[in-house]
């Protein structure tokens, strides 16, 4: 039988560097997305997370370079540092177990500038990062835009959103009219649509490669815990520590407290890192590279840091904060349950909260199971707002009268002490 990659049109170079990753069947979105691409249309396209998107637009790009042109063919912009990361390294994985001739090259802000421009003086046919870094080198004449042919939007719901669609739109505006836009993401709403129709050509395709009718994998579990907003890091620290999940995610929404989290989890005696806004190159790279390799087993982050983040393994995702935009929930429960794996996403709730669990059911067509913590494992629970609003007994009352009595003992030892002064 065909393999069914080379049925798509793929090489047997970029097949054989696959089957070293252990891939050798296309997911839906791909057996869509790569005929699609390779037509030279411009494509949206819209697939559950974990269903294999970057390989979906990497191994058309691959099959699509020009050898005699010396400069960069295709530009991959991304929302995220990690994530133009994380392409970066699955480009250069299949370069290097398929033994083709090319290059990619990471150009992200917070990296030194002048090693970029030494990298670009190699001519790589592909360059993968931030918008802003990549516009600036534009214009800085380091990246020859007009060579450009293709240019993906990887998780272009956020990329066209209004803190980033201005320099989208600039990139895109310097290289040539004919050049190809290709947009993937979990998420493509109305607005992405309008966004995306104002850059593309009239006849670009949709393409939905979702397996189900909502857009979160079948075989991911979600919960929520009902509690109060003080007792919510209590209520994490006795979740990690009676699932002991092998790896998982704690998402809050404020980056500022990622620090703080990570520090008191590890105070806690849980092995624990986080990726978020100040912390260095050097530090983000560590923090997920000691969560890939098993020496700390939570990550925190934000709904920033960890967008399109794919690591292996993760088991569980718990929401410190529940995110208000249901988009976000769909991209944090993405992060667990990837390649057909089981996942389980762990929602701490105020009753005020509560809201946005039954809009999470609505719109996506997810079931929630209410629960909590009973020594040590996750059971059903009834609880309700009544429940945490009742002040709990005068247990105190026992310590009120231990109180008391030490201060009459104090009071009557400071008697004592007056009448042995007046007899002396």
């Amino acid at each position: 039988m065909e393999n069914e990659f080379r049925a798509l049109g793929i090489s047997d170079a970029l097949i054989k560097g696959l089957e070293k990753q252990g891939i050798t069947t296309p997911t839906q979105i791909q057996q869509k997305m790569i005929p699609a691409i390779q037509t030279g249309q411009d494509v949206i396209g819209r697939s559950e997370t974990g269903s294999g998107k970057t390989l979906a637009y990497l191994l058309p790009l691959f099959g699509a370079i020009d050898p005699t042109i010396r400069g960069t063919q295709a530009i991959i912009l991304t929302p995220t540092h990690e994530l133009a990361a994380q392409v970066h390294r699955q480009a250069e994985l299949l370069i290097q177990n398929s033994g083709i001739s090319a290059g990619c090259a990471l150009i992200i802000g917070t990296a030194g500038i002048q090693r970029q421009i030494e990298r670009l003086k190699e001519k790589p046919p592909l360059v993968v990062g931030s918008t802003g870094r990549i516009l600036e080198l534009i214009r800085r004449r380091k990246i020859q835009a007009h060579l450009v042919k293709t240019i993906v939007l990887d998780e272009g719901d956020r990329l066209l959103a209004d803190g980033n669609f201005a320099d989208v739109q600039a990139v895109i505006k310097t290289t040539l009219r004919d050049r190809q836009l290709v947009l993937l993401s979990a998420s493509v709403d109305g607005q992405t649509k309008k966004r995306a129709a104002e850059l593309m050509k009239e006849n670009a395709l949709f393409l939905d490669g979702t397996t189900q009718n909502i857009a979160v994998p079948k075989q991911i579990a979600h919960d929520f815990i009902l509690t109060t907003h003080r007792e919510k890091f209590v209520m994490l620290r006795k979740v990690l520590a009676g699932l002991k999940p092998e790896k998982a995610i704690v998402f809050l929404n404020n980056p500022e407290n990622i620090e703080v989290t990570v520090d008191k989890l590890n105070y806690h005696g849980i092995a624990a890192s986080g990726i978020y806004g100040q912390a260095g190159k050097l530090e983000r790279k560590n923090a997920l590279e000691d969560f890939r390799t098993g020496r700390v087993r939570v990550l925190v982050a934000s709904d920033l840091g960890a967008r399109g983040l794919d690591i292996a393994g993760v088991t569980h995702v718990i929401n410190l904060d529940i995110p208000e935009d249901a988009t976000h929930y769909l991209h944090r429960a993405g992060r667990c349950g990837r390649q057909g794996a089981q996942g389980h996403v762990i929602s701490l709730v105020t009753p005020y909260e509560r809201r946005w669990i039954h809009r999470y059911e609505k719109q996506w067509g997810l079931v929630f199971g209410q629960k909590d913590m009973a020594y040590g494992k996750l059971v059903p629970s009834q609880k309700t707002k009544k429940d945490l609003e009742q002040k709990p007994k005068k247990e105190t009352s026992g310590n009120q009268v231990g109180t008391t009595q030490k201060k009459q003992a104090r009071r009557g030892d400071a008697a004592k002490k007056k009448t042995n002064q007046r007899k002396k």
